[in-house]
């Protein structure tokens, strides 16, 4: 009986596309020589890499855009003190760090490389058409608002580990 179940979840993890490898219902341990190089799973063609993960995810690109454009909203909600955007950016960088479960440092840096480029170039776009260099303007406030993202992810995974971390 217990057979058949284990068959019933192999296919249906075949089904689904997760195949990881491993069986699940399997409690025996079976030693298998494994020449340097080569892949566990039964797959010949899969490889070390695609089992890792990758270091960029355009869903989380997204998410940090989210982040960020969000951060940027509510940083511009708060009258009379300028730029508070930038505030908004280090406080959307800390909640996608809290939040995320993996380190997201190469996709909040695009998101908020550009959002703080582009917050800036639109907010003086009358500036810019009397003279200022526009150029100049984009990388100084994409520059500042990466490292103030950067700066609220870090320790936005800092206290996501914090907290999740056993007190012994």
């Amino acid at each position: 009986m217990a057979e058949r179940t284990e068959e019933r979840t192999r296919d249906a993890d075949a089904q689904s596309g997760s195949d990881l490898g491993v069986d699940v219902g399997t409690t025996e341990s079976a030693e298998t020589d494994v020449a340097v190089g080569e892949s566990i799973t039964d797959d010949p063609t899969a490889t070390a890499d695609s089992t890792t993960g990758s270091y960029f995810s355009l869903r989380a690109l997204l998410f940090a855009f989210g982040a960020v454009g969000g951060g940027m909203v509510l940083g511009g909600l708060i009258p009379i003190i300028p730029a508070t955007e930038l505030l908004g950016i280090l406080l959307g960088g800390f909640v996608y760090g809290l939040l995320a479960s993996q380190r997201r440092y190469l996709e909040m840096g695009i998101a908020s490389g550009i959002s703080g480029g582009a917050m800036a170039f639109l907010s003086l776009v009358p500036q810019i058409a009397a003279g200022l260099n526009g150029t100049r303007l984009f990388a100084i406030a994409g520059g500042v608002s990466l490292v103030l993202a950067l700066v609220g992810h870090y320790f936005g995974r800092d206290l996501r580990s914090g907290l999740t971390k056993d007190i012994e």
